[in-house]
């Protein structure tokens, strides 16, 4: 079976994705084609994610998609960025003619894939059967106020006139609108694990060593993409609020790429307390183990978003090595660590509260630990789930049922035991 794959992006979640999906593809004797950007085939992330399946793939490099100026990232929302997307879609199709399709960051696309337009068209013309995976949606967190419920029915509308054969979104409370949408995205929609692998053999003394990092005192961590929509400012604030009540060896690390804007932050206003070592800043794409180093070196994994309504996987990460959370009072972080057991969550936009909660988070890191719940809820979201559960049509499509049995989530929410014999 032929099977295209369309990921133009790289950062973030992006290509991770399409590594658990194009490996379990190859797997089911799949020809895979990746149709991507120029831009990501060059970066490190496209290396690190990909370097292992590199040519087991049929990759095409398309350089027809939106930029944003001299930065050359691609722009994929906006009229020239879903213009730029539509096209290279278009472009793929055309060119490979696959039997199946996936997009598995889908959300710019399905904004308008629902409208009438030729691909959408064809797609359903040829029996393409396409699947798409959504992060966020405005059905993906409850909405309040009569103009904000009728942009999520609008958005829901759009979904349920697609041409997908399957839509799986990683958010719960999406998964539930879309069933009661509509009959026809009750049978299509399903829900999908947020992949998360199993973290390497580290202790936390190795794990300092590997970013090069004091092994004394406490640490508070915020890892990955470093950027205003991480709540980086408000951590540091809140640290700087809190110092007279923290031990003289507490520290904050942030690790990963930072915009800009984040390293202007640093140097203007903390660069004191990078030179007296209390913030531990370093500035580069992390390697897998580099970011799971950031997970195990800490005492507190630290994300004050301030508007990320849907899933982190850094919760999942932090879970898996059993380190406390604090997260922003909103959205997926907010249910998911308090329905588990994660952590803590706190208005990090109120400088006292956050600061007080770093503190008292902080302190109660040295007893924490994952429960049952918390327990089945890391079993949900392993890159073994995630692959079964995205290509189960395939699987049936080509006459493969030999993989080891999915985790629902059904079995999440129910006991213990249950969820812990299947996983």
């Amino acid at each position: 079976m032929r099977v295209l794959v369309f990921e133009p992006q790289y950062a973030g979640h992006n290509l991770a994705y399409v590594h658990h999906l194009a490996e379990r593809l190859l797997a089911l004797d799949c020809e895979v084609h990746l149709v991507t950007s120029s831009q990501a085939i060059d970066t490190e992330e496209f290396a690190s994610h990909l370097g292992d399946l590199i040519d087991s793939l049929q990759i095409t490099a398309l350089d027809t998609f939106s930029t944003r100026g001299s930065t050359r990232s691609i722009r994929v929302n906006g009229p020239s960025g879903l213009f730029g997307l539509w096209r290279s879609l278009d472009l793929g199709l055309r060119s490979i003619e696959p039997d199946h399709l996936f997009v598995p960051f889908g959300n710019p696309i399905a904004s308008c894939a629902g409208i009438p337009n030729p691909i959408s068209s064809r797609l359903k013309r040829k029996g393409v059967e396409s699947e798409i995976v959504l992060l966020s949606g405005k059905y993906a967190h409850p909405q309040t106020g009569r103009i904000a419920k009728m942009r999520e029915q609008i958005a829901l509308m759009i979904l349920d006139r697609g041409p997908w054969s399957r839509i799986h979104h990683i958010v719960p409370h999406a998964v539930r609108a879309m069933k009661s949408f509509s009959s026809h995205l009750d049978c299509i929609a399903t829900l999908l694990p947020d992949p998360v692998d199993k973290p390497p053999e580290m202790t936390k003394e190795q794990a300092r060593i590997l970013l090069g990092i004091p092994a004394a005192g406490r640490l508070i961590s915020l890892a990955g993409l470093l950027e205003r929509r991480k709540g980086v400012a408000e951590l540091l604030g809140a640290f700087e609020q809190a110092l007279p009540k923290l031990r003289q060896d507490d520290r904050v690390l942030l690790a990963g790429k930072a915009t800009p804007e984040i390293r202007e932050l640093l140097a203007t206003r903390y660069s004191d307390r990078i030179a007296e070592g209390r913030i531990q800043f370093l500035n580069r794409h992390l390697s897998n183990e580099e970011l799971w180093g950031a997970c195990i070196a800490a005492d507190l994994v630290c994300t004050p978003y301030p508007h990320q309504l849907f899933s982190a996987s850094i919760v999942i990460r932090a879970a898996r090595v059993g380190v406390p959370v604090l997260a922003n009072a909103i959205g997926w972080m907010q249910q998911t660590i308090s329905q588990f057991g994660l952590g803590t969550t706190c208005d990090t936009l109120n400088p006292e509260v956050f600061s007080n909660n770093l503190v008292t988070s902080l302190d109660a890191s040295g007893s924490f630990n994952i429960g049952p719940a918390g327990q089945r809820f890391l079993a949900f979201h392993t890159p073994e789930n995630f692959a079964s559960r995205l290509t189960r049509r395939v699987a049936e499509r080509v006459g493969r049922r030999d993989f080891a049995p999915e985790i629902s989530w059904e079995e999440v929410l129910s006991t213990p035991c249950q969820i812990l014999q299947s996983a």
